[in-house]
């Protein structure tokens, strides 16, 4: 698969890209991933050295009590760390469910739009289309920050995140959106669960979109191994390599993380595995 973002592109084909979070926010849950403004230009420079092929840039944190910011105090830290970026030509995606923000992202140069809410707002579809810029849509219940708040229930999780994902996608592809999709690891989903959609990841994947995955030291990780939720919350770097490395045998082709460097190494050895058991009669 070839992967467009407005003027570039990325092969994904047998292998898994990765794409390195770049936290400007200054309450992010990891710690060590926060950096300034005047810092992210040198921080993204390290990430595509440790391996990262996109840089994912945001400012306002979906963990459940981080603070609000507003459109400008959002745009103020983005973009002129986009702008940067595009000048330095590394493709960037931007984290956000705000429609001004991302019109702002996509003028500076902004190659993604990665929303967690999956473009529900009529906003973001225009701004996707408009500058025919691809949009990720991952699938959540509630609201960002409040998910908790409402029922994570589900009969067959894998298969209905599933449906939805690719129905919503099939309604944009309308509208003129080229879409990514991500099936939402976290937010208030149980352990089981996420175990669940993780193996539902092939499937996924057979749909035809690309598939991000976004499971980076988020807390189910420290529930798999029988841990209380955000037990170690600044030390699972060993469960997200494994995690990660699972998605890329089974096909997701891009993955999204804070640990560039140990992921990078582990998912090439999954893409090299997949990609030679793809030719195994």
């Amino acid at each position: 698969m070839i992967l467009k973002l407005r003027d570039r592109q990325i092969d994904v084909t047998n292998r898994t890209a990765v794409m390195g979070i770049l936290n400007v926010s200054d309450d992010s849950p990891i710690a060590f991933s926060r950096v300034g403004v005047e810092q992210a230009r040198e921080r993204a420079h390290e990430l595509v050295a440790q391996g990262a092929a996109i840089i994912d840039v945001g400012a306002h944190s979906t963990a459940t009590g981080a603070r609000d910011l507003n459109a400008t105090e959002e745009i103020e830290r983005v973009v002129p760390v986009i702008e940067a970026l595009a000048q330095d030509g590394l493709i960037t995606s931007v984290d956000t469910w705000t429609p001004e923000v991302a019109r702002a992202a996509a003028e500076a140069g902004v190659h993604l739009l990665n929303d967690v809410t999956g473009f529900v707002d009529d906003g973001m579809v225009a701004v996707a289309r408009d500058f025919e810029i691809p949009g990720c849509i991952m699938h959540m219940r509630g609201d960002p920050k409040h998910h908790r708040e409402v029922s994570q229930q589900y009969e067959d999780i894998e298969a209905e995140v599933r449906t939805d994902l690719v129905r919503r996608a099939q309604i944009l592809k309308t509208q003129g959106v080229d879409v990514w999709l991500d099936p939402g690891f976290g937010f208030g989903r149980s352990a089981a669960d996420n175990a669940a959609l993780l193996r539902g990841v092939p499937a996924l994947v057979e749909e035809g979109y690309p598939v991000l995955i976004s499971a980076s030291r988020k807390g189910f990780l420290a529930e798999l191994m029988g841990e209380s939720y955000g037990q170690q919350r600044d030390g699972l770097l060993e469960a997200t390599i494994a995690f990660n490395s699972l998605a890329a045998y089974w096909g997701a082709h891009v993955v999204r993380v804070h640990d560039v460097a140990e992921v990078s190494d582990a998912v090439r050895v999954a893409s090299a595995i997949r990609s030679g058991m793809a030719g195994v009669r």
